[in-house]
């Protein structure tokens, strides 16, 4: 029996730093092709959230995109397969930006 990432659920972000300079980092999570928004954040912002969304079958990562009218920059990736089943904090950082995110994936067998 294969387990396979099957829902997530954020439930804290805290910013450590921004790629914006200017302004807030307006934050999306990106599942192949699920897209959807977390928030937006300025340095020290730490919120609890409740963002709930269904991992689409065959993908195994959640992306973490700063959007602006200047085109999107990555700032990191999880590797859901790798924390399903537990409330995990995961550090991502890229483009100088830098996010715990708190996180719970739930498993499900093909």
């Amino acid at each position: 029996m294969t387990m396979r990432p099957y829902s997530l659920n954020i439930t804290r972000i805290k910013c450590h730093s921004t790629n914006d300079y200017t302004g807030s980092d307006d934050l999306v999570g990106v599942m192949g092709p699920v897209r959807f928004p977390i928030g937006s954040f300025t340095p020290g912002n730490d919120y609890n959230l409740d963002i709930k969304q269904i991992v689409p079958a065959g993908e195994f990562y959640l992306n973490i995109i700063e959007t602006d009218l200047s085109g999107d920059d990555e700032i990191g990736m999880i590797d859901l397969s790798a924390i399903m089943d537990f409330q995990t904090v995961k550090n991502v950082q890229g483009a100088d930006a830098s996010y715990d995110i708190t996180i719970l994936v739930q498993s499900v067998s093909d």
